[in-house]
């Protein structure tokens, strides 16, 4: 069995995973939750427990993290509970998957790759464009195997916090579809300016994206991802937990790297 971390700004999401890549268990518990290996072990083992699964049966931990300063945590994790030295998705150890152009910034995310790593799976043929609606909105291009480049914009749901956090009598609002652009109050306002705001952003990049990739399959996942996909047409697929699906692509990788050196 195969424990997996998708470690964001908002969520750390363990994830069980059998031998052939089906996850038997997940949760979410919050980032900014303070924590040591000792409080994680007790959080996992109460999720196995409760799903009937055997925490001791994991062989291999693997983590995707956009939160370096708390890595360590899962380091001692896996060295203290399971006696494993967990590996963290970067792109250092899996360059012949992802072909860099010349001058392109290693620095890409534990959850980016993940995200290519799982769509080159799914779509092996094709070029693709994902759209990762998270606490940032990503885009990244991948055609022939080449990591094209991408884009970074404010996530939705952050775009809303800063808002609400940032004003003193602008309200929290829910993302949802407006019943007109024009706005009443305050709150039918905001709406209406969040919401069409990003449909229309992600309509004009995907456009700007299409101009050099006329072919591109547009994907889209993350928390917001199902959602704002209604309103989008131009979005071919939405692709729920894409990134734990290339958590576990991410481990294949090194499972059979690791093959190929001890038969050398």
């Amino acid at each position: 069995m195969i424990l997996g971390f998708d470690i964001g700004n908002t969520h750390i999401v363990p994830i069980f995973y059998d031998n052939n890549g089906k996850i038997k268990a997940s949760f979410r518990i919050p980032t900014r939750l303070s924590f040591t290996e000792d409080t994680l072990f007790s959080m996992l083992k109460t999720l196995a427990d409760n799903n009937n699964i055997n925490i001791y049966d994991i062989t291999d931990i693997i983590v995707s993290s956009v939160v370096p300063h708390i890595n360590e945590i899962f380091e001692y994790l896996g060295q203290n509970y399971f006696n494993i030295q967990p590996e963290f998705i970067s792109l250092d150890t899996i360059d012949d998957e992802i072909k860099l152009l010349d001058g392109m910034e290693r620095g890409l995310g534990a959850d980016r790759i993940a995200d290519i790593l799982a769509a080159k799976k799914i779509f092996p043929e094709k070029e693709f464009v994902i759209i990762d609606f998270g606490t940032a909105t990503t885009f990244d291009a991948v055609k022939n195997s080449t990591y094209m480049g991408g884009c970074i914009l404010p996530g939705i749901e952050l775009s809303i916090n800063t808002l609400f956090n940032n004003t003193a009598k602008l309200p929290k609002i829910k993302f949802e579809k407006p019943d007109t652009v024009f706005g009443i109050d305050t709150v039918t306002q905001i709406n209406a300016g969040i919401f069409y705001g990003n449909v229309g952003t992600i309509k004009e990049l995907i456009s700007q994206y299409k101009k050099g990739m006329p072919e591109a399959y547009i994907i889209s996942t993350g928390g917001q991802g199902r959602k704002i996909s209604e309103y989008i047409s131009e979005i071919d697929e939405y692709i729920p937990k894409l990134g734990e699906k290339g958590i576990f692509e991410f481990y294949k990788l090194r499972k059979n790297n690791r093959f190929i050196k001890e038969k050398k």
